[in-house]
């Protein structure tokens, strides 16, 4: 049997908090493309900020702009800022849908991806799957850096 994110699983919580929408969220979702070692890094940084008692975002990241740019197509950042702006709940992926205006398969698939990224949570209410976004805003933040080109590749 195959477990994805958005099924449920023993993930460590207390049984208080086993529904997401009644987990401690912090206000921000930071959306980033770092290295290994430089989220290794900020999450160090990160201990100690909330050990000092300050807030700090809750933070994923990507390897690559690639591989940022081929989760977070439009669509799916139209579904977060849809989201957002209906204080992060919809009724149902079916509802989504509707205010999307967009197929209901592909917002399923949509909301199953970015759940499985950890951008959102689903969460089951009976027979309805819920598309859930516990931030007030998500902060997508991405440093382009150059790359040398070999002098052959350069045209001249």
């Amino acid at each position: 049997m195959t477990l994805t994110m958005t099924e449920r699983t023993d993930d460590g919580w207390p049984d208080e908090y086993r529904d997401p929408r009644d987990r401690p969220h912090p206000s921000v979702l930071r959306i980033t493309v770092e290295s290994f070692d430089e989220m290794c890094e900020d999450t160090r940084a990160a201990v100690g900020a909330v050990e000092e008692g300050e807030d700090q975002p809750a933070v994923v990241s990507f390897r690559s702009v690639g591989e940022l740019r081929k989760i977070l197509t439009d669509r799916r950042i139209e579904l977060l800022q849809m989201l957002v702006a209906t204080d992060g709940a919809a009724e149902s992926i079916a509802a989504l849908a509707a205010d999307l205006d967009r197929d209901y398969s592909t917002v399923h698939d949509d909301v199953t991806l970015l759940a499985d990224y950890g951008l959102l949570f689903v969460v089951e209410d009976g027979q309805s799957r819920r598309p859930y976004l516990p931030y007030d805003r998500v902060h997508l933040d991405v440093e382009l850096v150059g790359r040398h080109l070999d002098e052959g590749a350069m045209a001249t």
